[in-house]
């Protein structure tokens, strides 16, 4: 099995604390970066990765979130955070939390997603998870295409509707792709040529599957990166 060890580019994020839980099948795992937008800062530290003049993104003080708009479509306004692995293959398992908001017109909701990748490279190259909230559907997406079982699509009721938080989680370990919502787990893959799959970042974001002039409207409350403890 391959182990990733990260970069970490903002203060404090490098103390590592150590989870005895079971994530995703992983049994003990170091989190290597947490972001839960406490601060102005703390957003500042988020690296826009995607999405151009479809997206906005901006700091809410208030509700301690990031705020973000997607125009049009299909789009998809992606972030990443300061880490990524520094080596072929990283184990990570990345977690965000978000919520598609009520602002958003009903003729847009159904295309509205939340979206959390690993592995993630130039050209599409990743491992996606895809949540869309008002139908309660996931997939598990390959980018490039093949490798086996994927793509892995369905609907399932621990997903949250409208309005309403979902977590997303997806970790790769050697091989093996694993996707929870809400802390359940809803699909696995094995990818039967993962070297196909090269890129060390991760990835999260906002977006839609539909062409329509109404915008989709998002919060992100807070995103988490760990690799398994050897």
């Amino acid at each position: 099995m391959i182990r990733s060890r990260t970069r970490v580019g903002a203060a404090g994020a490098a103390a590592a604390l150590v989870l005895a839980v079971a994530i995703s099948g992983v049994a003990v795992a170091t989190t290597v970066y947490s972001n839960s937008f406490a601060s102005q800062a703390q957003f500042n530290q988020i690296v826009r990765s995607g999405g151009g003049k479809h997206c906005d993104h901006s700091y809410r003080s208030k509700s301690k979130t990031m705020h973000v708009s997607v125009h049009g479509g299909p789009a998809t306004c992606s972030f990443r955070p300061p880490v990524q692995g520094d080596s072929e293959l990283p184990d990570h398992i990345a977690r965000v939390q978000g919520k598609i908001l009520k602002k958003t017109p009903s003729s847009a909701r159904g295309g509205a997603f939340l979206e959390v990748d690993v592995r993630a490279g130039g050209g599409g190259v990743a491992y996606s998870l895809l949540v869309f909230p008002e139908k309660r559907k996931f997939e598990l997406l390959r980018g490039p295409k093949g490798g086996g079982n994927f793509p892995v699509r369905g609907k399932n009721k621990v997903i949250n509707g409208i309005n309403k938080p979902n977590v997303l989680q997806l970790s790769a370990v050697g091989a093996k792709v694993v996707a929870t919502v809400n802390g359940k787990q809803v699909a696995t893959a094995t990818d039967n040529d993962p070297g196909q799959v090269t890129g060390r970042k991760v990835r999260f974001g906002v977006g839609t599957v539909k062409h329509s002039p109404k915008d989709v409207i998002a919060v992100l409350k807070r995103v988490s990166v760990a690799v398994p403890t050897p």
